[in-house]
């Protein structure tokens, strides 16, 4: 009886084990997304040590059944990502582990959107196209979105004048008329603005970087001539979350050797039956890296976007509020010591050109008449630039079975604001700014100061300068894009893609700028100068005589834009790829342009029924004045590489493009019949690529040639346009190792001009077109470490090689390089505190030159209006990430 005891207990607990194995199977499942949010298919997903293991779906889910109580690493993989690694213990209970991928910078395997028929590879592309993501967005310690730009490989961005209105140069193909004439700026595949260079409405001046990013993609040359319009130079698309994955951040910054403080805020999550959704922004205020006097740089954005996924395909929509102010640092006063060739660009006394600015807290108000109704019309200096932005997007994207799929974006955005800033016009001593100012408008009286005790004019330095403020009301810059392709399958090998673009983009702006006298001098507290009993408040005239008032002006046009096109991607073998695609532009721009005053006398503007001195010469643009516009113009683009996969770690490309860009309202000229002879500039492009990856590391050498045939027009008051040529090799690298990685780019372009059409002297045939240097790079160097890796130390590095001022080669812009500092150590799970040092040596670097006044003083030195870019600036963030 007791041995059938015994046996009994040894069943017992025999039968105990055996149920406890059998019922403590348990089931981890998650998503896997990348940093956007957005799940990713086809991620191996293994529990280390076993041989357990599952693959996402299309919406990257995963599931893996049976699972026995322990402790496991369960491991993402996916080609183009970096892998990921988490610890979960199973105790008899499911669990949910979810990952967010984030890109492998040497990868070339990494998945691209941007200007191609079908998202592919990097090695399987014929293109040249980079990708930055939010860790290296943050390592460049950007102060504006245009200092993220210029990590990218081959494009010069002169972003020293703000937060927007920027200038930027892809591969030699020029900026002549300023802002991005050949260059398209995207947010989530859409243009921000139709035209990329139209005075005060640049595409960039409504663009705000912030932690609704997921990632930059950026594409030169290419097939950015076909698949956008306007953009042969190229794209820069700003791709947003969208919530994929549930998680957040708030950071909280402000500036430690200047006035500033920001609140960064986003958070995203999926819902029930496939809903998930992303919101986010910033608010801000303060006075920015430079000493203006006020609190220049204040607003915010806030967007939001919603998605629904279904088993072959989803729908977004999305939304966008920004209404932000930021000052425009324009041309300043500097020192111009030596000879053109060799020259030093230097601080005048009171003054230092790497934190100060013409800006002051004296000039605050600016006064003209409207270009609409000729009515008095008074703007606020302080508004900078102001974009007020209210957009609402949808996008969607199924197969359709079959192997056809369709795919749409359409978004509506009403802008407008303001664009406001103070631009040195004139500098010297006192007597002869004094004398040009008089001589231009008539002013007469004693020099005093405009406020206090209007004690006579007597700075300490000697000096003044005349101030151009440039004053544009931006009633209007909406627009409505919609792009819809359709794709189909033939074969295994062949892929036809038919699509068409439509905008319609509005241009009512009205200029009225004016002129000031002011003192030369820095910390923002720099006094206005009136004549004695013609001025007011230092402004001497309601427009711009020194420059034969040529700046009250109105624009109100419509341009409305229908471009298909189609391409096709063929499997030529399993190595060779070929890609083609042809785009018909067809666009109607229609009308009115009052391009200068109408008339020009006497204008009783403060209405006490005398005419004052200030009130004899007013330039003013009557309602009814201007000119009709009715234009229809079309061309054709069109573009074809193939690719020649070596092997499953390099491959090498070719591709011929020829594409253009239209001009905008205001960089054309029209006859009295509202034609224009000229109305796009064509680029012609030829690429020969290689791509190479190793174990830790990758390279992409590019070579290019191209002809940029632009002929004569306008920028501002000045004659521009001329026909260029580039040759150059571009050069793009990575590599990681352990916890250290870099990466970085160097260009070298080879440019000239072989028709110069804008001199109307052809004396610039054959010289470098100005501000094209040789060289452009960047290089950033990154270290993890902790026992976590929550700790980060980064620089970047960023350079320019030597360039002209001007077309006529005669004044150098010296080169330049400057560092910028990324600290972060992570205080606990989730919270970090950064410290980002911007020019961390305090570097000056020339980007632009406007012009050198008077004539040469101690021997040789000159006084010149010229930027530089902003000096060491510090921010100390508290970011937690949940």
């Amino acid at each position: 009886m007791k041995k059938i005891n015994q046996i009994k207990k040894i069943f017992s607990v025999l039968f105990m084990m055996f149920t406890t194995i059998i019922f403590a199977q348990s089931t981890i499942s998650g998503k896997v997304a990348d940093q956007s949010g957005s799940g990713l298919p086809g991620v191996n997903v293994v529990i280390s040590g076993t041989n357990q293991g599952a693959s996402t779906d299309f919406d990257g889910n995963y599931s893996i059944s049976n699972v026995e109580n322990g402790t496991y690493n369960v491991i993402a993989s996916y080609v183009g990502f970096t892998e990921s690694t988490k610890s979960i213990t199973i105790q008899g209970s499911n669990a949910t582990v979810n990952f967010q991928l984030a890109q492998d910078a040497s990868s070339l395997d990494e998945v691209v959107i941007t200007g191609v028929l079908n998202p592919k590879s990097r090695i399987e592309s014929s293109v040249s196209i980079s990708s930055i993501g939010v860790e290296q967005i943050a390592q460049s310690a950007p102060r504006t979105s245009g200092e993220i730009f210029r990590n990218i490989p081959g494009v010069r961005a002169e972003t020293s004048g703000g937060d927007g209105n920027g200038n930027y140069n892809v591969r030699g193909v020029p900026v002549s008329s300023g802002g991005t004439r050949y260059l398209q700026l995207q947010e989530d595949g859409l243009p921000i603005m139709l035209f990329g260079d139209t005075s005060f409405g640049n595409p960039d001046n409504y663009l705000r970087i912030d932690s609704n990013v997921s990632r930059i993609e950026a594409i030169r040359g290419g097939s950015a001539s076909t698949l956008a319009s306007n953009a042969p130079a190229g794209i820069i698309n700003v791709i947003s979350k969208t919530g994929a994955v549930e998680g957040g951040s708030i950071a909280s910054s402000f500036g430690l050797d200047y006035q500033s403080s920001r609140l960064d805020f986003e958070y995203g999550t999926p819902l029930a039956n496939g809903l998930s959704y992303h919101i986010g922004g910033f608010i801000r205020n303060g006075e920015g890296p430079r000493a203006i006097g006020y609190q220049g740089n204040k607003g915010g954005q806030f967007k939001a976007n919603l998605t629904k996924r279904f088993e072959k395909g989803y729908v977004r929509v999305y939304t966008k509020f920004l209404n932000d102010r930021s000052a425009m640092y324009m041309p300043m006063p500097m020192l111009l010591e030596g000879d053109d060739a060799n020259p030093t660009y230097a601080n005048l006394p009171g003054f230092d050109i790497t934190t100060d600015t013409p800006h002051s807290s004296n000039l605050q108000q600016s006064a003209g008449t409207s270009a609409f109704d000729g009515q008095p019309v008074s703007n606020d200096v302080r508004n900078g630039n102001n974009p007020i932005t209210k957009s609402l997007g949808a996008e969607f994207s199924f197969d359709l079975g079959n192997e056809w799929s369709f795919v749409g974006k359409a978004r509506y955005s009403n802008n407008s604001g303001k664009w406001i800033a103070p631009f040195t016009a004139n500098v010297g001593a006192v007597a002869d700014v004094a004398a040009t100012a008089s001589g231009a408008s008539g002013a007469t009286g004693a020099l005093v100061y405009s406020d206090g005790d209007r004690e006579a004019f007597n700075p300490a330095n000697g000096l003044a300068q005349i101030l151009h403020v440039f004053d544009v009301t931006i009633d209007d810059m909406s627009n409505f894009f919609g792009d819809v392709k359709i794709s189909k399958k033939i074969g295994d090998n062949v892929n036809v893609t038919a699509g068409m673009f439509t905008a319609t983009q509005n241009t009512k702006t009205s200029w009225q700028w004016s002129s000031f006298l002011s003192e030369v001098k820095g910390d923002g507290n720099a006094r206005m100068v009136d004549f004695d009993g013609y001025s007011r408040n230092g402004q001497y005239a309601y427009g711009t005589p020194v420059w034969g008032n040529c700046c009250q002006r109105k624009y109100n046009t419509v341009h409305s834009v229908n471009s298909p096109y189609v391409g096709v991607d063929i499997d030529i073998t399993e190595k060779i790829n070929f890609d083609g695609s042809v785009r018909f532009e067809n666009v109607n721009v229609n009308g009115i342009i009052a391009s200068g005053p109408t008339s020009q006398g006497n204008y009783d503007y403060n209405g006490d029924g005398v005419i004052q001195g200030i009130e004899q010469n007013v330039p003013i643009v009557s309602g009814a004045d201007g000119q009709n516009i009715d234009q229809d113009y079309n061309f054709t683009s069109f573009s074809a590489g193939l690719n020649y996969k070596i092997n499953n770690g390099s491959a090498v490309f070719a591709r011929y493009s020829k594409g253009a860009s239209g001009r905008a309202s205001d960089r054309n000229g029209y006859d009295q019949f509202g034609k224009s002879s000229t109305n796009f500039d064509q680029v012609t492009q030829l690429e020969l690529g290689f791509k190479k990856r190793f174990e830790n590391a990758s390279v992409y050498v590019t070579a290019f040639s191209s002809n940029t045939d632009e002929d004569a027009g306008s920028a501002l008051n000045l004659t521009v346009g001329n026909e260029f040529k580039a040759t150059g090799l571009e050069l793009e690298g990575s590599y990681n190792i352990n916890d250290f990685s870099v990466v970085g780019s160097v260009t070298y372009t080879d440019a000239e001009i072989i028709e110069d059409r804008a001199s109307g002297t052809g004396a610039n045939k054959g010289k470098t077109p100005q501000r094209q240097a040789d060289f452009v790079y960047n290089l950033s160097p990154r270290y993890v470490f902790g026992n976590d890796k929550q700790h980060v130390l980064g620089l970047a590095i960023l350079g320019t090689s030597k360039s002209f001022a001007f077309d006529s080669n005669d004044l150098i812009q010296p080169g330049f390089a400057y560092v910028n500092l990324l600290g972060s150590v992570g205080l606990t799970e989730g919270l970090s505190l950064s410290l980002n040092i911007n020019n961390l040596f305090d570097t000056v670097g020339i980007t632009e030159v406007n012009g050198i006044d008077g004539a040469a003083i101690n021997g040789s030195d000159r006084y010149v209006r010229a930027r530089s870019i902003t000096g060491r600036s510090s921010s100390l963030a508290l970011r937690y990430k949940f």
